[in-house]
């Protein structure tokens, strides 16, 4: 193509590259300035220079010239063309504007690990000349690429340090000891925490980091030493769960009863008694864990209601023997709104009356199962022996014995109506071997054992006939009226 005033730049071109093969390069780089004299936009013969000042050894003009073509590049769009002359560029001479330049094209082109080490390569020259703010900088263009990022985090962190800024750097030790926790890396949180403690030796976050990281190490002695010396514990309801936590895997219930009352009153957490309240569960302790439920009851119904239900029904059999236990249960009931259950609760609470000489409440619990259950005659007959005995009366003044009991449920079995009963083939099977193995217990005077497999079938049918009329023989036989009376209910 022929330019004005006769110039011609192939000519031109074909000079140069000559001059290039017969190793003239500073007659190639002449040849090939005309041509960039006529066309200053050819990027490429502005390469070709750069390149050819490079092997002259003449870096500074070919920088210059990998500088023009780069941000050309850049500036059309080309961002890998303009990646590639800023390589060459900072390989020359990895002057801090540079490599920073080629750290943003790296971003722009979506290269984060390109990039990530230019900038720590920027990053680790301003902390060498003390340009920490600089250096602060970078960190942060660094962690928007890759905000999880904790080993460049502390980086920052430490640079924080630098400048005086400790609240700053506190302050990313603590997000970084977070990550490092989610991550279940308690060694690298260990250190962040020494960092911290060394910095401030009674930090409160560092303190409640090293308890909650000995907690889920299984360390529960080393979580509560820590967590104890957290000077402003109550304000941290996070920390406070943790040594909860603690105390419960410790067995320390007390304490761990005083700070589930603190979580509840203070910080509006109900949860902290429900888990308290399991905990005493667990441990067998279902007195405490009903004075826990009555001391809480409206919250806790107000919450999970459904939940406290279930764990006051299975609380039942865990103290049916202890009827200040019992009307604590049964106050629960009652203020959950609650009925199913009822008519147990009174059968246990009157036969333990019974039991303590307490016949005043006896008969009125009799009297409610009565009303309840008219058609029982048990309640009736014992309801009866029970005003018998607390107007002086001697001779019927009594509970009806276990033979009196167990004639009064032959007749029910022996009068009861015939109802037919189907099963699937595996429950009437299991039935009848129930029943059969029962049957052959008793033929050897071995009731005790009858129960067994009766009460083992009785979950697959527990409406089943036999199965109830034969296990309330069998109780009331033994003088376990309370439950030969769940039995009859069922009848």
């Amino acid at each position: 193509m022929a330019f004005g005033f006769g110039f011609n730049k192939q000519k031109a071109l074909s000079s140069a590259e000559k001059f290039v093969q017969q190793g003239k390069l500073q007659n190639a780089i002449t040849e090939y300035e005309k041509v960039l004299k006529a066309d200053p936009k050819d990027l490429t013969v502005s390469n070709t220079v750069g390149d050819l000042y490079a092997r002259l050894g003449q870096n500074d003009k070919a920088i210059t010239c990998f500088k023009s073509v780069g941000d050309a590049y850049a500036s059309q769009g080309f961002t890998v063309k303009a990646i590639a002359m800023y390589k060459k560029l900072t390989k020359l001479k990895p002057a801090l504007e540079s490599v920073l330049r080629l750290a943003e094209l790296y971003t722009q082109q979506g290269l984060f690990n390109d990039a990530r080490a230019q900038y720590l390569q920027v990053a680790e020259e301003f902390l060498k000349t003390g340009d920490l703010e600089q250096a602060v900088r970078i960190f942060q263009k660094t962690l928007e690429m890759d905000p999880e990022n904790t080993a460049m985090r502390m980086r920052l962190a430490e640079a924080y340090i630098r400048l005086g800024k400790k609240t700053e750097a506190m302050q990313i030790f603590a997000s970084a000891a977070d990550t490092l926790r989610s991550r279940g890396q308690p060694n690298a949180i260990e250190e962040i925490v020494q960092r911290m403690l060394k910095l401030d030796p009674g930090n409160s976050y560092a303190l409640l980091l090293r308890g909650r990281s000995a907690l889920d190490a299984g360390d529960v002695a080393g979580a509560i030493k820590n967590l104890e010396k957290v000077a402003d514990l109550d304000t941290h309801p996070d920390g406070l769960r943790t040594l909860l936590q603690a105390y419960i895997q410790s067995g320390r219930m007390p304490e761990a009863g005083n700070l589930a009352t603190k979580l509840a009153h203070v910080h509006n957490d109900v949860t902290a008694i429900a888990e308290y309240a399991n905990a005493l569960v667990s441990a067998g302790r279902f007195d405490e864990m009903l004075q826990v439920y009555r001391q809480h009851s409206d919250r806790l119904l107000a919450g999970d209601s459904a939940k406290v239900l279930e764990s006051l029904h299975s609380a039942i059999g865990h103290v049916r023997e202890n009827p200040t236990a019992l009307e604590a249960l049964l106050e629960l009931l009652q203020k959950a709104g609650d009925t199913t259950h009822i008519t147990e609760v009174y059968e246990l609470l009157a036969h333990g009356y019974v039991q303590s000489g307490e016949l005043e409440k006896a008969r009125d619990y009799y009297l409610k199962l009565t009303q309840l259950e008219p058609q029982n005659q048990l309640h009736t007959r014992n309801y009866q022996q029970v005003l018998a005995r607390l107007g002086g009366t001697t001779t019927s003044a009594r509970l009806i014995t276990a033979e009196e009991g167990a004639v009064l449920v032959d007749e029910l079995e022996a009068t009861a109506p015939f109802i037919d009963q189907r099963y699937p083939d595996e429950i009437a099977l299991a039935i009848r071997a129930a029943l059969t193995d029962a049957e052959l217990f008793v033929s050897y005077n071995m009731p005790a054992k009858a129960l067994g497999p009766l009460l083992s079938a009785l979950p697959k049918a527990s409406r089943d006939l036999r199965l109830n009329q034969r296990l309330a023989a069998l109780h009331t036989r033994a003088g376990r009226f309370a439950e030969a009376a769940v039995c009859c209910r069922t009848l």
